[in-house]
């Protein structure tokens, strides 16, 4: 008799890809913390936008600066960098660098 496999086709290579992701170099698994800025993000913004069709005064160039989403936004351009997803260290090591080197001038 045939052994029917508990887990999906997608569950499975959900797993393949996370061992994967945790093979790489010094970040390990980020997939769940990318999964779940994203959705902090995307909820952040439908309540903005709610916000804003709730009140039509608003207008958007009043909207208070939120360095939380400026950050989420800045996190998700580094994991969607190539030099960080190819070497993180030698990507980090890098902006460290740069950065020290302009503040020293």
């Amino acid at each position: 008799k045939a052994v029917v496999s508990t887990q999906s086709t997608g569950a499975k290579e959900e797993e393949k890809e996370k061992a994967k992701r945790q093979k790489t170099k010094i970040t390990g698994d980020m997939k769940p913390l990318s999964d779940e800025l994203t959705s902090i993000f995307t909820s952040i913004m439908a309540d903005k936008k709610i916000n804003l069709t709730l009140n039509p005064t608003n207008k958007p160039n009043n909207t208070p600066y939120n360095p939380f989403l400026s950050n989420v936004e800045h996190f998700r351009s580094v994991l969607s960098n190539k030099n960080f997803q190819e070497n993180p260290l030698s990507a980090v090591k890098a902006h460290i660098l740069r950065t020290n080197a302009m503040h020293k001038t």
